[in-house]
């Protein structure tokens, strides 16, 4: 009798020690716990190189819509600066040699250098580098370069970081980014804190861009979600049709996003 009583509580433990190991092992969420309305060939773009990118305005619906309980809110988030015209954007970045992680993914937008790495085509056809020079500075000297940091050890629970973008079109251009982490991955929100001038002309007031990206380790990669938009007043807005132009940022931003993440490993 003792005897089965034992084998019966050794069963017991090995099951849950199992159990335990399962649930450590595989702790992630997948794509469609997360985005559970994508169709599939939505699904199968995501999954792609390119992803899916959606391009609408303020009168229209999103394509990409998370999950009520996924703890991710951007359009709320967007639709606080009362843009008119918005861009969306998700892509899942496959795992290499290793899963990446939350810190993976911060070490990865910490990366504000590189980004002038990237060209865009103009609407003219011409080739250019949209973002010239891009660096850190403190908040105290707008004039002051500050390298990227090493790669972090320890996952901050927020940051903020002020970024000056030399763009191609409108100048010297200045930025805050803010990190902020929840349960399941890291988002960065980015606006400009110092109004854009094209000349002598003021092109987009302080505060008056809203562009966000979220990032997860998931199952399938390391999903990144991003969702732009810019406040503006709407007889302009109908009148300039700037998705162009922030389609053309936000898929720097993506692509500088994953490309940081495939570099890690």
């Amino acid at each position: 009798m003792i005897k089965t009583i034992n084998k019966i509580i050794l069963i017991g433990i090995f099951l849950l020690v199992y159990a335990i190991s399962a649930l450590a092992a595989n702790p992630l969420r997948t794509l469609n716990q997360v985005f559970p309305n994508l169709s599939t060939e939505q699904r199968v773009n995501a999954l792609s190189q390119n992803g899916i990118r959606n391009i609408f305005t303020k009168y229209e619906k999103p394509a990409i819509v998370p999950a009520q309980n996924s703890g991710i809110d951007l359009m709320g988030e967007t639709l606080k600066k009362t843009p008119y015209h918005l861009v969306e954007a998700l892509v899942v970045v496959p795992y290499n040699r290793r899963p990446l992680n939350t810190l993976d993914a911060y070490n990865a937008i910490g990366r504000v250098g590189n980004l002038s790495n990237y060209t865009v085509r103009t609407n003219r056809g011409q080739v250019i580098h949209l973002f010239e020079e891009t660096t850190r500075y403190p908040l105290s000297n707008r004039n002051v370069s500050i390298p990227d940091p090493p790669p972090a050890t320890v996952l901050p629970d927020q940051e903020t970081i002020y970024i000056r973008i030399k763009d191609y079109f409108f100048g010297n251009t200045y930025f805050r980014g803010d990190f902020s982490t929840n349960a399941n991955g890291i988002t960065f929100n980015i606006t400009n804190h110092v109004a854009v001038w094209y000349l002598v002309f003021p092109v987009m007031g302080a505060e008056k861009l809203a562009m966000h990206v979220y990032i997860e380790p998931i199952r399938e990669g390391m999903l990144v979600y991003g969702l732009a938009g810019i406040d503006i007043p709407e007889f302009i807005a109908t009148k300039i049709n700037l998705t162009a132009d922030i389609n053309r940022r936000v898929r720097i931003i993506i692509n500088w996003n994953s490309d940081n993440l495939k570099a890690i490993v």
